[in-house]
């Protein structure tokens, strides 16, 4: 089905193949590159309905969602590394939510602004003293003119964006000689996701990977690389890992999700697969999520 949409990796008008629909939201895959991504995309009015602007779940991130937000903050402090900036540094993460992976880039001697777009959740991580922009990063723009930081990062932001590469463009003027983008998303072309469209999915309605319709693009190694490479980066580091499978159990795979009772089987094979392509995927390098750090390439002045 052609619907005058172009490809934003490499311009393919399409057709482009239907691989999963739910809720009237339909995903597909572009032949030329891969990219799978929404087609169309949602509108602002079913976005406004979605947890980003949910108060009930800005009041979680700071109860009983928080001891889970600052250890996924924690696994990015060990994802970077020595890629981390040093004590002093200045660092920005764009889609903040409630603020957690700002106090723990404080904790290691960052200074940490964020910028998130649901404006409960940024004024619930205000409340408790953090520099925290209400918007886009196109929108947070005018408020941080003039300042540049060693280290921006869209942690599992990028897939949420209608246009990638014009928050990834503007983040690019952002960065101090020598900084770097650092970004978490889902790997589609994981050996989990990737078992349990071709066997169940597309059989049952129902598949754990995506989040419609807040996810507007699903990435893979390739489809990421060609991301940052248009925006005008390269990439220095890109690996995968495991999204903790509790989370699927209390979202996608939840029982109101899957019909109560009725979906027990279906937890079930959801649950088989996982305990098979969980332990090849660590083997393989196909976990169901991706880390990537980038920098900007040499000679690129201009995103392409």
């Amino acid at each position: 089905m052609e619907t005058g949409r172009r490809c934003i990796l490499c311009d393919s008008p399409g057709p482009f193949e239907s691989i999963f629909e739910r809720d009237g939201y339909r995903l597909v895959r572009c032949p030329r590159c891969r990219l799978v991504f929404q087609d169309p995309q949602p509108g602002d009015e079913a976005l406004a309905r979605s947890y980003y602007h949910d108060p009930a779940f800005a009041e979680a991130l700071a109860g009983e969602l928080r001891p889970l937000a600052l250890a996924a903050a924690r696994r990015k402090l060990v994802a970077l590394g020595a890629d981390l900036p040093a004590a002093g540094g200045r660092a920005l993460d764009v889609g903040c939510s409630s603020g957690a992976w700002l106090e723990v880039a404080a904790e290691a001697g960052l200074s940490a602004t964020g910028v998130e777009i649901g404006a409960a959740t940024a004024a619930a991580a205000r409340s408790r003293g953090l520099d925290v922009r209400t918007g886009s990063l196109t929108q947070a723009l005018p408020d941080l003119e003039g300042r540049k930081f060693d280290l921006i990062s869209f942690w599992d932001v990028l897939e949420h964006l209608r246009d990638p590469r014009l928050e990834l463009g503007l983040a690019r003027e952002l960065l101090a000689p020598g900084g770097a983008i650092a970004a978490t998303f889902p790997n589609v072309e994981g050996l989990y996701p990737s078992l349990t469209h071709r066997l169940l999915a597309r059989r049952t309605g129902v598949w754990e990977h995506p989040e419609l319709p807040v996810h507007m693009f699903d990435f893979a190694p390739a489809t990421a690389r060609r991301l940052f490479e248009r925006s005008g980066f390269e990439l220095r580091r890109a690996e995968t890992h495991a999204i903790p499978y509790d989370y699927f159990r209390s979202t996608s795979l939840a029982p109101e999700s899957t019909g109560g009772r009725r979906g027990l089987p279906l937890r079930f094979a959801f649950a088989a697969l996982r305990a098979v392509a969980y332990p090849l995927a660590r083997l393989t390098d196909r976990g169901n999520a991706l880390f990537v750090l980038a920098v900007p390439a040499a000679g690129r002045d201009r995103p392409a």
